[in-house]
């Protein structure tokens, strides 16, 4: 039997926070295997740096024009993806992009050539604000590394407090970075915590910043009287005497049971390996069912069960699927040894709620880069 070929090309981003292309990479080979026999696949990777513009499209137009791929992937923010939408139109080439969901998606920006795979952080945001808003008080606080903040968290969250009562304040505090190699003053925004004494904190370090945000908020006392929220990017290791106490969002497709908490918590720990793998699966999926269709219409169609539930693509649905669930970590410092306990789902919004639209139609945060890819 002749073989068919499958080129699939690969964007990948750059990240000293966490090795997300290989990740990315190692989840999708292994997502295609799943591929008929009969089908021969060439994986073509393009490494577009922190995730620019630039040299995204650059790389599409070598992967497109060069090596004739039929499917195009990788991880790039949803601002680069829907700054490419004109682009991807042009080549015709299905565009599945992959993210945390660092910036709101915009379906109306989209073509049909675009597909989304996210577990949708900003949609995760809204839904910590309005909990925080409800359990501990309309006085909460933002605080975060200079390279984590030109998202969509600050608004989102913002958007949650408001949604559940009026009058909610919520300053931020930046750690100031003057060298930008090296991690920012975090004792810097101690200053403005201890001045405005919030109701609670939500906090986006990673990496470095994150281990020593973490030692100084429990040096200084504050996980006794300040509740502390965030992404599981800040439960970093750090050393102190004393454990913390911190609220994570879990974001999957399905019903969670306590007793699953662990066994998702883990398979989520590397969320760009789960991206890879699903984007795989996807690919092989729509492949093996695509008959006389086009590859574009076959992955629009194809859907896929994995550990974050049902899966699918489709820009304008993504993310209607979505369920949070707040997940409260006693963490001593010692990764292997979160003690996680399941809190409940959470109240969210999906992508036609007006907080959506009313945040899309404003003018967009500036980061370009994935989030993690610096």
């Amino acid at each position: 039997m002749a073989f068919r070929k499958l080129t699939v090309g690969v964007l990948l981003s750059n990240s000293s926070i966490t090795p997300m292309a290989k990740q990315f990479s190692t989840g999708l080979k292994n997502g295609l295997k799943k591929l008929n026999s009969d089908v021969e696949v060439e994986i073509v990777p393009e490494f577009i740096g922190q995730g620019s513009r630039d040299l995204a499209e650059a790389a599409i137009t070598k992967l497109v024009s060069f090596d004739d791929a039929d499917v195009i992937t990788g991880i790039v923010s949803n601002k680069v993806g829907i700054d490419l939408s004109e682009k991807i139109a042009n080549v015709k080439r299905p565009f599945i992009i992959n993210n945390i969901g660092e910036h709101l998606p915009d379906p109306e920006k989209f073509n049909d050539y675009m597909f989304l795979n996210s577990n949708h952080t900003w949609q995760q945001l809204w839904s910590m604000g309005s909990w925080g808003g409800k359990t501990f008080g309309k006085k909460g606080m933002y605080v975060s590394g200079l390279y984590d903040c030109g998202y969509s968290f600050q608004s989102m969250l913002s958007a949650g407090m408001e949604s559940v009562s009026s009058g909610v304040t919520m300053p931020f505090a930046l750690a100031p970075t003057p060298n930008p190699k090296e991690a920012g003053d975090i004792s810097a925004v101690f200053e403005h915590i201890h001045h405005y004494k919030p109701d609670f904190i939500l906090a986006t370090f990673c990496g470095k910043e994150a281990e020593m945000f973490l030692t100084q908020y429990v040096e200084q006392g504050l996980h006794k009287t300040i509740p502390l929220l965030g992404l599981p990017f800040l439960l970093e290791p750090f050393t102190t005497a004393e454990p913390v106490e911190v609220y994570t969002t879990l974001s999957i497709n399905r019903e969670l049971k306590p007793e699953q908490l662990e066994e998702v918590s883990h398979a989520m720990a590397n969320p760009f390996t789960q991206f890879g793998f699903e984007t795989g699966l996807l690919i092989a999926r729509a492949v093996k069912d695509q008959g006389g269709k086009s590859l574009q219409k076959a992955i629009a169609e194809a859907e896929i069960e994995t550990d974050r539930g049902r899966v699918e693509v489709k820009s304008r649905s993504n993310a209607m699927q979505s369920r949070v669930y707040l997940v409260k970590n006693t963490f001593n410092g010692i990764k292997d040894e979160i003690s996680r306990q399941l809190i409940g789902e959470l109240e969210t919004i999906n992508i036609n709620h007006e907080d959506v639209k009313q945040i899309n139609s404003q003018t967009s945060s500036f980061w370009m880069n994935p989030y993690l890819g610096i």
